[in-house]
């Protein structure tokens, strides 16, 4: 149904509580290289799939196939009692620092209650949201790229049309992140040069204001220089 794709990332552990069908605390070791879960269909494989997209961030809780968050908290089935909250934490190994964290391992939980409310943790410490995005993205994880591929995405994929793969290829590969960064660049040069060119505008009219400024200073001078050559010729002539 999911594979997650971390780069370098490796995650060691997934721990659930109260998320949909895991009432009781369960624990999923991984290790690391390929790993895989297998069950009987309705055994929970797409749950923790769900869990791992929760933790992650996810805001829409059709994504995570619920009508709204408060739906992502086990209900008590037929003979247990629903729960106050949902948790989910994964653990991440950091020994090579892919997380910029002075830690070996990046623990990640999120909390959601029965009034939608989420609540964020980075190793057992209160995140906002967005402090847990960036830290997801700076180790390269994308809940929304391409880190996790869903059931009926590698078909979806072959059917695309070539320049639509290759955008997807781009981005897996990280060379859309340097295409982005040149479109911005491209976007304040356009910007610079619109600056530059008012400038010059600017000046322009600041040179014709100057010549027109000299003129009457040049003139000014000239006045004065006669009035002064006036004054002297009319004391010669009183003399």
């Amino acid at each position: 149904n999911l594979f997650i794709s971390t780069n370098m990332t490796i995650v060691k552990k997934l721990k659930l509580k109260g998320f949909k069908s895991f009432a009781s605390p369960t624990e999923l070791d991984f290790g690391n290289g390929f790993n895989c879960i297998i069950g009987a269909n309705g055994s929970g494989k797409s749950n923790v799939n769900d869990s791992i997209i929760f933790v992650l961030g996810e805001l829409s809780a059709k994504s995570i196939r619920a009508e709204k968050s408060s739906n992502l908290i086990f209900n008590g089935g037929k003979v247990g009692s629903p729960m106050k909250e949902a948790e989910v934490s994964i653990f991440f190994d950091n020994e090579k620092r892919e997380f910029p964290i002075d830690s070996d391992e990046v623990k990640l939980s999120r909390f959601v209650r029965q009034n939608g409310q989420s609540i964020y943790k980075l190793n057992d410490e209160k995140r906002t949201r967005q402090q847990v995005l960036e830290l997801i993205k700076a180790a390269k994880i994308d809940p929304s790229g391409h880190n996790i591929i869903s059931q009926g995405d590698i078909i979806s994929l072959a059917e695309m049309k070539p320049d639509e793969r290759r955008k997807i290829i781009e981005e897996v590969s990280g060379i859309s992140v340097f295409e982005e960064k040149k479109e911005k660049t491209l976007q304040e040069l356009g910007k610079v040069d619109s600056k530059l060119n008012d400038a010059n505008i600017i000046l322009k009219e600041r040179e014709v204001h100057l010549r027109e400024l000299k003129k009457d200073r040049d003139q000014a001078l000239k006045f004065k220089e006669i009035e002064e050559s006036l004054k002297n010729n009319k004391a010669t002539l009183l003399n």
